[in-house]
């Protein structure tokens, strides 16, 4: 147990049970927020003329000097002990018993873990807006290219590559925007909170606050410091993020498989066989995939941790800690993999020309009928349904297929007209420029997706560079304010 907390309610403890409960290891990612957290409380202090500018000098000076070196921890329960220790040895008992007047490691170690956890977020939103940047730029390339869309597995309708970009683009973009949404709500200042009850010395929550670069304040301080929700909003956004770069990655193993052939992933993001020389398999996708279920399961034990605990301050708090700081670098780690991958990738260019894939045709040729032909869209269904299940048992394609075939299923001979457009629908280049509703995989919907993606990605880096400078301005007034104290005669 630290000197500073021995001789009074308590008067030893057990190296073990310091050990067990320490969360030295985990706090080393909090060390200089921490720092500057009392650097903020020390100014609010003496700004408040609770410690005279004399002390609040002494005590800055060796906030200053533990920036640049981490306080030793050995034998003691957190970080935040450590750095009152390392301030007390440099200034006495006198100077540095004044550091904790008016806080706790309550309200200190939220503001810390909120910190860290805003500017890994804003991390992690960069690297995303980086990869949603290169899915436009490859569906640009791509809006013509034609590509099998599917559902349940197999086959559906013809898309274009383009559309199967921007869709996951999308769906990363919403992740951002999810991201940004929590930020804002991650980046209230719990200081001041002290245990659960505030304190009677007469600080300033609010420049506080502005000093370490939060938007406001978490008001009420039982909430303040007893609240986990903005790290289970995180570990949430984080596990929804890991599950849409799952998906995608899943689909490139799909897709990049000898059977599909749909796609090709360079050599550089590919591992061979041991003992299997013609192997090419997609080991960091893999793994993507094994990650995100990770963080989907940190998400589900932090829930289950929270669930059931009292109001105010309890240690299993500590514990969901190095669960943000993990998801955090997981995420992070698959946003850089696949942000590198996907330039690269390379399409098979003749997929259009896959006869077996003019099935995907058929939901065109039913409609098709329906506008030709007058039918009920079920009876197209049906009669189209009749015709693939025909070719499908003699091993043809819908290309094969002649007007005696159509006659049999329809009943009567087809016009030569009927024919030609049924033979415009199986050229699938020509049946995706057919599309026509709002956001559909047509080349003109898609480029007007792409531009509205594009802008979308924009404002978010717009946000997300506010965001940065808003932090930056706050510590320069920070430096200043604690620079006025340490030229103070």
């Amino acid at each position: 147990m630290s000197s500073l907390l021995r001789g009074g309610r308590l008067t030893r403890r057990r190296a073990d049970v310091v050990n067990f409960i320490s969360s030295s290891e985990a706090d080393r990612r909090i060390t200089r927020p921490t720092v500057l957290v009392n650097e903020a409380h020390v100014v609010a202090l003496q700004k408040s003329r609770a410690i005279q500018s004399v002390a609040a000098k002494k005590i800055l000076r060796a906030l200053r000097h533990l920036e640049q070196s981490e306080p030793p921890t050995r034998g003691v329960e957190d970080v935040h002990v450590a750095i009152e220790e390392a301030v007390t040895r440099r200034t006495g008992t006198e100077v540095g018993g004044l550091l904790h007047l008016g806080k706790s490691r309550n309200d200190q170690v939220v503001t810390a873990v909120r910190i860290t956890l805003r500017d890994g977020l804003l991390d992690l939103s960069d690297l995303l807006i980086g990869l949603e940047l290169c899915l436009i730029r490859l569906a640009k390339r791509h809006q013509n290219t034609v590509f099998p869309g599917y559902t349940h597995l197999q086959p559906a309708q013809p898309i274009s590559f383009g559309h199967y970009l921007i869709a996951n683009c999308f769906s990363l973009i919403r992740d951002s925007e999810r991201l940004t949404e929590a930020y804002s709500r991650i980046n209230q200042s719990p200081m001041g909170a002290a245990a659960i009850a505030g304190t009677s010395v007469p600080l300033d929550r609010h420049l506080v606050a502005k000093l370490l670069g939060f938007e406001g304040l978490v008001e009420a301080s039982l909430d303040a410091v007893g609240g986990r929700d903005f790290a289970l909003e995180a570990l949430a956004v984080l596990a929804l993020t890991a599950n849409d770069l799952s998906r995608i990655s899943t689909d490139l193993i799909f897709y990049s498989s000898s059977e599909v052939g749909l796609v090709e992933l360079p050599d550089e993001f590919a591992s061979t066989s041991s003992i299997m020389p013609q192997k090419k398999n997609a080991d960091p996708l893999e793994l993507i995939r094994a990650k995100a279920a990770k963080v989907a399961g940190i998400f589900s034990s932090a829930v289950s941790l929270m669930h059931g605990l009292t109001s105010g301050y309890n240690l299993d708090y500590q514990e969901i800690t190095p669960m943000l700081w993990e998801s955090v670098d997981e995420v992070a780690a698959c946003v850089r993999v696949l942000a590198a991958l996907t330039p690269r990738l390379r399409i098979d260019a003749l997929v259009a020309s896959r006869a077996y894939l003019d099935f995907t045709a058929a939901t065109e040729l039913a409609n098709l009928l329906v506008r030709m032909e007058h039918m009920p869209f079920r009876t197209a269904h049906q009669r189209v349904g009749a015709l693939v299940r025909s070719a499908v048992k003699d091993g043809k394609t819908l290309r094969d297929l002649q007007r005696t075939d159509w006659q049999a299923v329809l009943g009567y001979r087809p016009s030569g007209r009927l024919m030609k457009l049924i033979s415009q629908t199986l050229d699938l280049t020509s049946n995706i420029h057919s599309y026509r509703t709002y956001g559909s995989p047509s080349p003109r919907e898609t480029k007007r997706l792409i531009s509205h993606a594009s802008a979308r990605c924009r404002d978010l880096q717009r946000t997300n560079d506010r965001a940065r400078r808003r932090v930056e301005e706050s510590m320069r007034m920070l430096r200043r304010m604690s620079g006025t104290i340490l030229s103070s005669s």
